[in-house]
């Protein structure tokens, strides 16, 4: 289901950063001129991008990152495969505000 509070684009502090062994698609969170934020098109994240986790998806199955100081939305599973540190963004993203 999604969680419209994990949207903002101002979410904290970083929580861990993590190295790509490979490309992963991300979903970019654009802010509106309302200072609400909506979903942007899917892109690409390419191997070897730092991201830094930044807070919970919009639904259990995605975490938040920023890269290059762009938020997006990424699925969980994408990072498993392209990174080792992963136990703590499984935990994070299921994680209740």
């Amino acid at each position: 289901m999604w969680n419209p509070d994990a949207a903002s684009i101002h979410d904290g502090v970083s929580q861990q950063t993590y190295s790509l062994s490979g490309d992963i698609p991300a979903m970019e969170i654009v802010p509106s001129m309302t200072g609400e934020a909506r979903l942007g098109p899917i892109s690409k994240i390419p191997e070897g991008a730092d991201l830094e986790c930044c807070g919970q998806g919009f639904n259990e199955r995605t975490v938040k990152v920023r890269w290059r100081g762009v938020v997006y939305f990424v699925f969980v599973q994408d990072l498993e495969t392209q990174t080792e540190t992963c136990s703590a963004l499984r935990l994070l993203s299921t994680i209740e505000k």
